[in-house]
């Protein structure tokens, strides 16, 4: 299920929408709580280095685990490709007359679509996970990697048990459903010839495996049956079991929010079995390729092969929240999952899904092996782009509008005078035409006096402090001009001497996120030229942390090539400031506000998972009782700049849980340091018909 229909469909599906909401939130504490005492970020670059590996050290890793497994009886088996895998596995079956297999969860089974191959061969494959198992009954995959029938209920497990198995349960009998499972299940191991699992680690100094779960159903499908395959890619192995203990201690706190699993399951090749002729299991360790040994010596893939399947990317994506993961993913879920479509079952079917992306980085900053998984997915959506191409008049637009300031001024000022009908009290209320899916929002009237018109003529600051270089980005430039206006006044009361761009320019992130790196690149020259010599400022402040961060890192990746542009670029990152953060380095207390205002503050996507701060703690010490904290400040408003056009359900939606847990606060202002989340905010609650107050935080201190 895929595309417009799919996410339609996803949207107005009630029941997944509820259990995604509830786990998301749920997930947040629980994963607090897990890691509560230990330095998570630090834990992170450690399993982020501990997980390295080239071709090479992959193979001597392998060569390692197989000399040692095969020493203690199991055979290691090398499947250049799904077909080699299944095949495999198939061969032995036949060899040894095995009618059926138990599986335990597996995603790299899913991978190669192993169900369907055997069942096509007379084999018949019976999953085992209580998750995995509903869904086999239902005839659908996962929508989740730890958790695949997360998007159903109860009362539809229930209706599926009653039609499938004449089961007579309650809707809202759990326990009575859990028998019923356990029941249907239990005879399959015994009679099944073989038993599959997964590894979540494979030692090579011992040639064993771990394997984490919560339902003992592994530790059955790899002991009761004579015969145990274990399907696994390369990036499971590990040189010890230190190492080997570290990823166990952090998997069930990313994935499910849980200090330790119920079950830790260690083997190590052939062990006594009685359901075995010959009294001992016979093992097999298949290890999948499909791509895997050349990835590790790509640049960006080899990072990507570091991820230990927990699926934290998924549970914190504010995109997967509102669709599941049968729209965001194809088999591998979530963040990770557009990455491994693309890596795995190639561009053509990750194109689409991966532009689903809103880039709010939650997934990098989540993630426990440290992959920056949204950088990954960026540079993906360039490669695809100029491979398959871009819509033209995207195209056009990035290539050739934003990429010069004076084109994009003209462009602007004529949609400023064609947009004045639509305009009521300085917004636009409805967009005609459009349709209610695109009417979610009010939207700012373009203003036809932009910042710089505004501050062409101002006069310098007599003996100034200090200088800083302000860069307004186009939100400020023609929407906000008010924002930029506050900052500037600010800072000059402060002492300060701001200079500015000579003509607005964009900074590149609309082209780069829209899979344009040709037109990303042009914006960002054109931007640079304007940012003047670097040397002669203390700081570049931004008021959209979007716009910074993509100062901070893409600046730098798409002037490689060109060395004094890439020089300026470097010098420039490490001088990136938002207005906030410049208040709290140069302890600027001396600051006016309306001190009767009940303030509460979103913070963007981009200020805190980019540029590495939150106006929080500036708030609540200037503000005191008056500053009320929000539930989930942190998570995503559902901007997204064009990306809310492209995917407005998905964006309204986002926006929904956001708006709601302002409401919760009571406060009468909200303030955030993002001119993109002030129009989804302020836009979601004027359409609303609510009262309250948004405003960038340079409006709020004077």
């Amino acid at each position: 299920m895929s595309g417009k229909d799919g996410i339609r469909r996803s949207l107005n599906d009630k029941i997944l929408y509820t259990n995604l909401k509830n786990f998301a939130s749920a997930y947040k504490a629980s994963k607090a709580n897990a890691y509560a005492g230990l330095d998570f970020t630090a834990m992170t670059k450690e399993m982020n280095n501990l997980k390295a590996m080239t071709r090479e050290k992959c193979e001597a890793l392998f060569e390692e685990f197989k000399a040692n497994a095969e020493k203690s009886g199991a055979k290691v088996y090398r499947a250049s490709g799904s077909l080699d895998a299944c095949k495999y596995i198939e061969k032995i079956c036949k060899d040894k007359n095995i009618k059926s297999i138990v599986k335990s969860k597996s995603m790299t089974s899913e991978e190669i679509k192993l169900n369907a191959y055997l069942e096509n061969r007379g084999i018949k494959p019976v999953e085992t996970d209580l998750g995995e198992w509903i869904l086999q009954l239902a005839g659908e995959h996962p929508s989740h990697m730890v958790m695949p029938a997360i998007h159903k209920s109860r009362g539809q497990v229930a209706d599926l048990f009653n039609a499938l198995l004449n089961a007579g349960l309650d809707r809202e009998n759990i326990n009575a459903m859990v028998k019923t499972a356990r029941h249907a299940l239990r005879d399959s191991y015994f009679e099944a010839g073989a038993g599959l699992t997964g590894a979540n680690v494979a030692v090579a100094s011992t040639g064993a495996i771990g394997i984490v779960t919560n339902e003992g159903n592994a530790r059955l499908s790899a002991t009761v049956p004579p015969v145990h395959f274990v399907l696994l890619g390369y990036e499971k192995l590990v040189p010890d079991f230190k190492t080997a203990l570290k990823v166990v201690r952090m998997l069930p706190k990313s994935a499910t929010g849980q200090r330790i699993s119920t079950y830790t399951t260690w083997i190590k090749g052939q062990v006594p079995c009685e359901t075995s002729k010959t009294g001992q299991k016979e093992v097999h360790y298949i290890f999948l390729d499909n791509g895997r040994l050349a990835f590790f010596d790509h640049p960006l893939f080899s990072e990507a092969l570091k991820c230990m399947r927990c699926g934290s990317c998924a549970n914190v994506c504010p995109a997967y929240e509102m669709v599941g993961g049968h729209v965001f993913g194809h088999v591998y879920l979530g963040a990770i999952g557009l990455i491994m479509t693309a890596m795995f079952h190639g561009e053509e079917k990750a194109r689409d899904i991966m532009k689903m992306c809103i880039g709010c980085r939650a997934c990098s900053t989540n993630c426990p092996s440290g992959i920056d998984l949204q950088k990954i997915i960026a540079e993906l959506n360039v490669n695809i782009g100029g491979k398959f191409g871009l819509n033209p008049l995207k195209k056009f637009l990035y290539s050739n509008i934003l990429s010069s300031g004076k084109r994009f001024r003209v462009i602007m000022k004529a949609g400023s005078i064609l947009a004045a009908p639509l305009t009521t009290g300085g917004k636009i209320k409805k967009i005609p035409f459009a349709g209610r899916e695109i009417n979610f929002r009010e939207l700012p009237s373009i203003k036809q006096k932009t910042f710089t018109d505004i501050m062409s003529g101002r006069s310098s600051v007599q003996n100034p402090k200090g200088r800083i270089f302000f860069y307004p980005g186009c939100a400020v430039e023609y929407f906000y001009p008010q924002m930029g206006t506050a900052l500037v006044n600010f800072l000059e009361k402060q002492g300060y001497q701001v200079d500015i761009p000579d003509k607005a320019a964009c900074c590149g992130l609309p082209a780069i996120h829209g899979g344009d790196g040709e037109g990303g690149r042009k914006t960002i020259s054109a931007c640079l030229a304007q940012m003047k010599n670097p040397d002669d400022y203390e700081a570049y402040l931004v008021l959209c942390p979007s716009c910074g961060f993509a100062v901070k890192e893409d600046f730098k990746h798409y002037t490689e090539d060109r060395p004094e542009d890439f020089k300026k670029a470097g010098l420039i990152s490490e001088k990136v400031k938002s207005f906030a953060m410049f208040i709290k380095d140069k302890k600027l207390t001396d600051v006016s506000f309306n001190k009767e205002a009940k303030v509460t503050y979103h913070t963007p996507c981009h200020q805190k998972r980019g540029l590495g701060s939150s106006a929080e703690d500036l708030l609540a010490s200037l503000l005191g009782d008056s500053f009320i904290p929000m539930q989930d400040s942190d998570v995503c408003c559902g901007f997204g700049g064009s990306w809310s056009v492209e995917y407005p359900g998905i964006s309204a939606g986002i926006l929904d849980k956001k708006t709601e847990n302002i409401e919760k606060t009571g406060a009468d202002t909200v303030l955030t340091d993002c001119p993109g989340c002030v129009i989804q905010i302020a836009g979601g609650l004027g359409k609303k018909g609510k009262s309250t107050k948004v405003m960038h935080l340079s409006e709020f201190l004077r």
